[in-house]
């Protein structure tokens, strides 16, 4: 049986160091290298490949001017030629066996059309931070995001190429939140998704409370790009900051599930660090309902 042929698309923004070790890791792949295409898309016209920098010679690199992780995958998937697509971040590591993986999971379970994959963190020391504790609940629960929603995050993602035919690419104006957006109207198309913890990468855990900050930002301008207007937009807008700004109390549940080795103090931290977060996210989302311009970062 001939292999099927697979588009590896990683977006990336001034991370040329991290995105390094992820192709380092596609280069040894066990899936044939005459298998799959590496799609890099650099979303900053300004930041130059850096002299000598390996890439594979499967791997093209292209750049894409308007901003965004989602308008680079979709200029990436003008080009693919894949019966597959596969998604991943530049500061993502995909195991040796990433791609077969995905594979075989397609071929055992025909029903399915797309796999979100297990993101495995990692730390940067056996003492972990207030936010890497913070993200040992809450970083990337694709199991739970399959189960609740029936959507992935394209960190760890695979479809096949009919999907988007179907149900159009990427919201390419959307800085945030367009994986969940685009998954959404896979599942209202009938397009089934299945978790494995066979289909691994591996992600940094985020080290600083400022890096858990930047991503509530983002967050909230995404879901700013979400809400639907009707009547009054100022009034609109209030009600929903409002209305955000409840304590996250549905989280407990969650927290003392995946944080069964915290401490009741961490625990506690974790619960603070949420609800400061989750107003954080509040207030972008507000403000950008409002005209302010979405941030990236």
């Amino acid at each position: 049986m001939t292999p099927k042929f697979i588009s590896v698309i990683i977006p990336t923004y001034k991370d040329w160091a991290r995105l390094s070790l992820c192709l380092q890791s596609l280069a040894t792949q066990t899936y044939d290298s005459n298998s799959f295409e590496i799609i890099v898309v650099n979303n900053y016209i300004g930041d130059k490949v850096p002299d000598d920098y390996f890439v594979p010679e499967n791997c093209k690199i292209i750049v894409e001017e308007q901003p965004g992780s989602y308008a680079a995958r979709n200029a990436a998937l003008k080009i693919a030629k894949g019966e597959i697509m596969a998604f991943t971040d530049s500061d993502c590591i995909p195991d040796p066996d990433w791609l077969s993986a995905a594979v075989a999971v397609f071929q055992n379970n025909p029903g399915y059309d797309r796999i979100a994959g297990k993101i495995r963190l990692y730390y940067k020391s056996e003492k972990l931070t207030h936010a890497e504790l913070y993200e040992t609940v809450y970083a990337f629960n694709q199991d739970l995001y399959v189960e609740q929603d029936g959507t992935g995050v394209t960190a760890n993602m695979f479809t096949y190429r009919k999907v988007f035919d179907q149900v159009g690419p990427f919201k390419d104006d959307l800085l945030s939140g367009g994986d969940y957006e685009w998954s959404v109207r896979a599942r209202d198309a009938g397009f089934k998704i299945q978790y494995s913890d066979m289909v691994v990468v591996s992600h940094p855990a985020r080290h600083a409370i400022s890096e858990l900050v930047k991503k509530a930002k983002r967050v909230g301008g995404g879901q700013a790009g979400f809400q639907k207007q009707s009547g009054s937009k100022f009034v609109q807008s209030v009600v929903r900051f409002l209305y955000d700004l409840r304590p996250p109390v549905r989280s407990i549940p969650l927290i003392i599930s995946k944080g069964k080795s915290l401490h009741p103090v961490q625990k506690l931290l974790v619960f603070y660090i949420r609800y400061y977060l989750s107003v954080i996210t509040a207030r972008e989302k507000f403000k950008v309902s409002l005209g302010k311009s979405a941030s990236r970062m």
